[in-house]
């Protein structure tokens, strides 16, 4: 999907299924529900909905990240 049309999917109160530009996968599966998001085998609600949400998905995308990467994953590990 594009960034537009997930945006438009996130703000709906409709169920949906959709792969962000950069690869997050996000669902939704009862009307006027939480959204969700794929990781690692399971399907985990985000923490920000609605307008947050498309904000934090423009932010990563700006970014050049979806928004499953995580500051400590970017970080050298210390010996």
């Amino acid at each position: 999907m594009t960034e537009s049309q997930l945006k438009e999917a996130i703000t709906s109160p409709w169920p949906f299924f959709g792969v962000s530009p950069l690869g997050d996968v996000l669902a939704r599966y009862v009307p006027f529900g939480t959204v969700f998001r794929w990781s690692w085998n399971q399907m985990i609600p985000l923490p920000v909905q609605g307008s947050d949400l498309c904000w934090l998905i423009h932010a990563a995308a700006e970014e050049g990240h979806s928004i499953g990467d995580t500051e400590s994953e970017h970080q050298p590990k210390s010996q």
